[in-house]
């Protein structure tokens, strides 16, 4: 029976976001699969169609399931226009960009953690000696993945040009811009350095180790990076800037070949997704047995963390920061999510038993400088407010209230050990009362046991 079970649960997990078929690759702006009413589904094309339309993205894929089944999934636009227009599909390979930290590096710490090879409260010199120049001897992991260490935001503009080995060298290096723990600044170059500590803790290259460790066993077979995407993929790769150069992608988007970890994830919407939903699973205590975290383990993960200037992250996740206007209006605090600079987001709420992934190549053709994010909280807005969620029989309402004051109270006790504190505990910033119904608002013009 227990055999039985676990089968039966793999299933849920596996086939909810199944991949695309050669049916579906050859389709274009067309529902794969659809779970929604039809007004919400029209609400949500008109907005993806706007947003093709204005350029502010050739076109996009739109994932958006419960722990159970795809509620919506569909594949808009065009992948890329040259040499010719090439209509999209789910099969589109995209570049996750900052969704790589908590989805993959955060990740692949916590399966360490998880195994007792590490602990988030170790020091990053622990297990990188060369780390501890500089007054950088006590900071943590968790400090790390929370953007609290005091790390530098990216490596040297000199370093564009530079391989793995030199830019870890330099972070090695770099002095810290506060002492740790005490305010945040957001930072690619400490993920960077996480990819070694994840190395040097498994014995095997990050890649290699994200690969046997995640993609593998989630069935994601269309998940890379640069280093291990194959030539069948790369042609389905949607292009970040037209007549790009290798010097261009780089100072545009701080990428440098070779370099992963805070960005670098080449991968499918369905396949964000699967993992999307493996964390959703393990969030509200269902079996997800090819999903490599415990509901124990995905719960430390989560716990709001106050990290100043009145902004709550998790282990590499954020919840309720400026980086996190993704949610939208609808949704209760106590999810989690990420955005991505290449007009990519992902966010999981367990009490509304929702995980949505948008994926689009917002840089492409020419970088208007448009942000997808007010039209991603708009998505979230709209499938969450026609969702029937929560445990079947259960008040909706009731559980995203839940959700939302257990986040505050823990919140505020995490702002309470806060070092700059000044006196009481800050208040973190409120969140409107779920709605049972959305009218879209006028846009808005991007992280531990």
């Amino acid at each position: 029976m227990r055999r039985l079970l676990a089968a039966v649960c793999s299933a849920a997990l596996l086939c909810a976001v199944a991949p695309a078929t050669a049916a579906d690759r050859g389709t274009n702006a067309l529902a794969v699969a659809t779970a929604l009413p039809r007004d919400a589904t029209a609400q949500i094309d008109r907005l993806v169609e706007d947003g093709i339309r204005a350029g502010d993205f050739p076109g996009a894929v739109l994932v958006a399931a419960s722990s159970q089944r795809v509620l919506y999934r569909k594949a808009y636009g065009a992948r890329s226009y040259e040499p010719r227009t090439i209509p999209n599909d789910p099969a589109t390979v995209y570049e996750f960009a900052s969704v790589t930290k908590p989805a993959i590096t955060a990740t692949a710490v916590m399966i360490l953690v998880q195994r007792g090879v590490l602990r988030t409260s170790d020091t990053v010199a622990r297990w990188i000696p060369e780390f501890a120049q500089n007054g950088k001897h006590g900071v943590t992991i968790a400090e790390m993945l929370t953007h609290t260490a005091g790390m530098p935001p990216s490596f040297k503009e000199s370093d564009y040009g530079a391989d793995r080995a030199r830019i870890l060298r330099h972070a090695y290096e770099a002095p810290l811009r506060f002492a740790p723990g005490t305010s945040n600044e957001y930072s690619n170059l400490a993920f960077i350095v996480l990819t070694e500590v994840v190395a040097r803790a498994s014995g095997k290259p990050y890649e290699r180790f994200v690969h046997d460790e995640l993609f593998a066993p989630l069935g994601m077979r269309d998940s890379f990076f640069d280093v291990t995407l194959d030539a069948a993929h790369r042609a389905r790769l949607a292009p970040q800037l037209r007549g790009e150069t290798t010097e261009l992608l780089r100072k545009r988007f701080g990428t440098v070949p070779g370099v992963n970890g805070h960005a670098g994830l080449l991968a499918t919407a369905g396949d964000v997704a699967r993992l999307a939903v493996g964390y959703l699973r393990a969030a509200r205590d269902l079996p997800a047995p090819r999903f490599p975290l415990a509901p124990q383990t995905v719960r430390a993960m989560t716990t709001p963390r106050y990290v100043g200037d009145g902004e709550v992250r998790a282990l590499g996740w954020d919840l309720d920061s400026g980086f996190s206007r993704n949610r939208g209006d609808v949704l209760p605090r106590g999810g989690f999510g990420h955005t991505g600079s290449s007009g990519t987001s992902v966010w999981i709420d367990p009490a509304t038993d929702l995980a949505v992934v948008f994926a689009s190549n917002a840089h492409y053709p020419d970088d208007k400088g448009h942000s997808t994010v007010p039209l991603e909280a708009a998505i979230n807005a709209i499938v969450s407010a026609r969702t029937r969620y929560a445990a079947s029989g259960a008040d909706p309402l009731a559980a995203a209230r839940a959700q939302d004051a257990q986040f505050s109270a823990e919140a505020a006790r995490s702002a309470l050990g806060f070092p700059a504190s000044p006196g009481p505990a800050p208040t973190p910033r409120p969140s409107p009362s779920p709605r049972t119904s959305f009218s879209p608002a006028p846009a808005a013009s991007s992280p531990p046991p």
